[in-house]
């Protein structure tokens, strides 16, 4: 490489170190990382009713496979397994109504 570009490649180096040094935010991670901050948000347990259970366990036999049933009673926490999903052919919990065939 010429001089030229050495001196190039070393100024913008040298830019990029002194924006670092020059920063005067604390790490993301806080000045306390094994303390959690003040104010911050709790995840709390929330129960499931037996309306809500038995709609997202709708289309699924017994005896039920794996733990579906835990996720069926796992709350606020999304789970695609409590969404339709493609109609027609692929409806296989019946969820779009009767099949057409």
């Amino acid at each position: 490489m010429s001089t030229l570009r050495h001196l190039a490649l070393l100024c913008c180096l040298a830019g990029s170190l002194t924006a670092q040094a020059q920063s005067s935010a604390p790490p993301v991670a806080g000045l306390e990382p094994d303390r959690r901050p003040e104010g911050a948000p709790v995840v709390r347990p929330e129960p499931v009713d037996a309306a809500t259970k038995n709609a997202r366990l709708t289309g699924i036999t017994t005896p039920l496979p794996g733990n579906v049933e835990r996720i069926a009673e796992q709350g606020n926490w999304y789970s695609p397994m409590f969404r339709p999903g493609m109609p027609g052919p692929y409806d296989l919990r019946g969820w779009h109504g009767a099949r057409e065939r």
